[in-house]
């Protein structure tokens, strides 16, 4: 057995010892729950930086292809051991450097195969590099949420692109796309939404428009088994991504704490997450090797997110705050469901009882798409427009 197949499911279980962590640490100051002292300061960090930071270098890292790659997401869980134990600024160090590779290997890909997918994703790890770097030089965890959030989303939007090939946006609408995205960078670059919002809620709104309209969701929502349950995924996120935007300009970060909140897990948990639970039976068998494939249950950490994320954005702009433990058990229930889900179609997978039949679209073929992507980023075939 090769290195990678060793460190790649290793990658994924450790990175999953950060997302528990970080829940418990989420709990704990809600103040329903114990949690060890830095798991608790650095709740954050560990849900943004530490699992979806690693899961998303984990996912370059299998792209690019090569053994040495394995060091981003590697790097981005010493920072989380380095959190847990105690040092901040390890830590920070720790994801700073994870970040650079990533960006490297976003890079290389982008100059191998310069389309709008690769310079997206691109710019949201340059995204994750700005946030460690200014967390290093002393910022606080709170002053680059935002930045981190940043690069979860263009993360996202360069996969959609990538993955809804199959609805292939003009070349206008990319231009358009371009334009939102260097908007959401101007306002984070001017310090929102801590001094302002409107143009961070703007840029916010636009981009899920964007994707609500370009992405091929809208078609296999129509269709049946893992592409229609991906779909209603993908497509609650994107609500959650418009709350977000109207979330911040009613009630702005700058002068409501706990708008603060709302803003923060109505894109942190209803987006990202959402994104997550619709990606994960797609993408896990390529960059894991986990047999994971879809069952119908999947619909009920699903629905349990969304109305989890419906609670605690509720309760913080209504001032209702007995909902907002509420809203985290819930949080915890789903994603502990889902795990579990996901793990009992790959033991019945072994069996050969479980397949995804009737996917289509993208969910069909999510995995073949990984690999052919890893295939033309390697190849030296000559390169396609970059608004191609």
């Amino acid at each position: 057995m090769s290195l990678s197949r060793i460190l790649r499911p290793a990658a994924v279980g450790l990175a999953a010892v950060s997302l528990v962590m970080g829940l418990t640490g989420g709990l704990a100051r809600l103040g329903v729950s114990s949690s060890p002292a830095s798991a608790m300061e650095f709740h954050g960090a560990l849900m943004i930086a530490g699992f979806f930071g690693t899961l998303i270098g984990l996912e370059r890292a299998v792209a690019d292809g090569r053994s040495a790659a394995l060091m981003v997401p590697l790097l981005s869980l010493a920072g989380v051991v380095s959190l847990l134990t105690g040092f901040e600024q390890a830590g920070a160090a720790g994801f700073l450097l994870a970040g650079l590779g990533l960006t490297l290997l976003t890079g290389r890909a982008c100059w191998r195969q310069p389309t709008l997918f690769t310079a997206v994703v691109t710019i949201g790890a340059a995204f994750f590099v700005w946030a460690n770097a200014l967390w290093l030089s002393g910022r606080t965890i709170t002053d680059v949420t935002y930045l981190w959030l940043g690069f979860l989303i263009l993360t996202i939007v360069g996969e959609r692109i990538e993955l809804s090939r199959l609805m292939a946006p003009s070349d206008p609408a990319k231009l358009v796309l371009v334009g939102v995205i260097a908007l959401f960078t101007a306002a984070l670059a001017g310090g929102e939404p801590w001094n302002g919002s409107w143009l961070f809620g703007a840029s916010l709104a636009a981009l899920a428009a964007w994707l609500f309209v370009h992405d091929i969701a809208r078609k296999t929502i129509r269709t049946r088994a893992l592409a229609r349950y991906s779909a209603f995924c993908l497509l609650g996120g994107y609500v959650w991504l418009v709350v977000a935007a109207l979330g911040v300009v009613a009630a702005p970060p700058g002068v409501a704490a706990l708008g603060h909140d709302a803003a923060v897990h109505a894109i942190g948990l209803g987006f990202v997450l959402s994104m997550v639970f619709a990606h994960a039976p797609i993408i896990l068998p390529a960059v894991a090797g986990a047999k994971v494939c879809y069952t119908p249950l999947l619909y009920l950490p699903a629905v349990l997110i969304q109305a989890a994320v419906a609670l605690r954005v509720g309760g913080d702009l209504s001032g209702h705050y007995d909902l907002l433990p509420v809203a985290a058990w819930a949080t915890v229930a789903a994603i502990l469901l889902y795990g579990a889900l996901l793990a009992m179609t790959a033991l019945v997978g072994k069996t050969g009882q479980c397949t995804c039949a009737g996917a289509t679209g993208e969910a069909k073929s999510g995995s073949a798409r990984i690999g052919q992507t890893v295939r033309s980023v390697r190849s030296n075939a000559s390169p396609e427009k970059w608004i191609k």
